[in-house]
């Protein structure tokens, strides 16, 4: 059986085509993909050709499904509503034997290194594998994996209800961290910098103050650099109050060079935030599922695969007019 497939093979050259149904291998689980969302570092791969392993590749790695097939023991039966976690650690370096697989020296993802989401059906191991309740949205179910970043980035911050956040940068992360610390953590003094009006109105139907730079002078406890820029990373570090904190999430398309004096002088911590773990995953699933976490208004567009170049020309325009893009196959 075939199957129809996003796949890239070459930098903005991403190509819906049909693909064979895979076959689960043992100690796999075939899940038939609903909606897989549109990553930043989807973007990465798209823009820059950066992390991909294989070419031409299926890409995706954020997605909700449901079970097609299960084999017995695996703790999954047909129908079982589910999410996943994309991660490819490698199991062998000093991070993975200490059992912080987000920090894999040779951390891989599905849609990078093994087939991914944009695609009708995918094959995983059980043990990655959450299950999810079948009552939840699940379009914004989809957006479990993105918002386990942002429930491990709150985590990493230790936010108080009357800390004062700064988020530079209004993409999916950066909306999605302003969520967390919003209706999970309290925090009421929230502020947004981006320069899309489009991201700017979400932002404040999340709970934050949402503004098109930071104003002069003005310093908060806390800022999170989710832009991935040099200059967004400097504008963090002069954002922050003597002993605050800034927390990068970013990933950067080159080398950044800070002024270390600043962090001295201003006894500034420096912490960086990669991904999530299992807990995670299973927090932001259960924050979607109660309601707590309402990530709707992120949820710009939904595209079906075989447009989903038009989707990654949309993301991509200068100027923003979508957040987090949704593919269904």
């Amino acid at each position: 059986m075939k199957m129809k497939a996003l796949r890239w093979y070459g930098i903005h050259d991403v190509r819906a085509e049909e693909i064979d149904k895979p076959v689960p291998a043992a100690g796999e689980v075939l899940v038939r993909v609903l909606y897989a969302g549109i990553c930043g570092s989807d973007l990465h791969i798209y823009n820059k050709g950066m992390f991909i392993q294989n070419i031409p590749e299926t890409m995706g790695h954020e997605f909700c499904g449901v079970v097609e097939e299960a084999f017995e023991g695996s703790g999954f039966a047909p129908g079982d509503c589910v999410i996943a976690n994309p991660m490819v650690p490698c199991g062998t370096c000093e991070s993975c034997l200490r059992g912080s697989f987000n920090t894999c020296e040779n951390l891989g993802f599905i849609g990078e290194v093994r087939q991914g989401c944009f695609t009708g059906y995918i094959a995983l191991p059980a043990d990655r594998l959450i299950r999810v309740s079948a009552d939840a949205d699940m379009k914004q179910m989809a957006l479990a994996e993105p918002l386990a970043v942002a429930v491990n980035i709150c985590k990493r911050a230790s936010l108080k209800p009357d800390d004062s956040l700064a988020i530079i940068g209004a993409g999916p992360i950066g909306l999605l961290t302003a969520a967390v610390a919003h209706s999970v953590y309290g925090l009421q003094d929230i502020t947004i910098v981006n320069r899309s009006e489009t991201r700017r109105r979400i932002a404040e139907k999340l709970g934050a103050r949402a503004l098109a730079a930071i104003p002069q002078g003005q310093h908060f406890d806390k800022v999170v650099e989710s832009a991935g820029s040099p200059s967004t990373l400097q504008m963090a570090l002069e954002s922050v109050r003597a002993n605050g904190t800034v927390l990068v999430v970013s990933v950067f398309e080159e080398n950044v060079t800070i002024d270390a004096n600043i962090l001295v002088c201003s006894q500034i911590t420096l912490i960086g935030c990669n991904c999530y773990d299992r807990e995670d995953l299973v927090t932001a699933a259960d924050l979607i599922t109660s309601g707590r976490v309402d990530v709707s208004p992120i949820i710009t567009d939904v595209f079906p695969v075989e447009e989903g170049k038009t989707a990654f020309e949309k993301l991509c325009a200068r100027e923003k007019q979508a957040a987090k893009i949704l593919l269904q196959p």
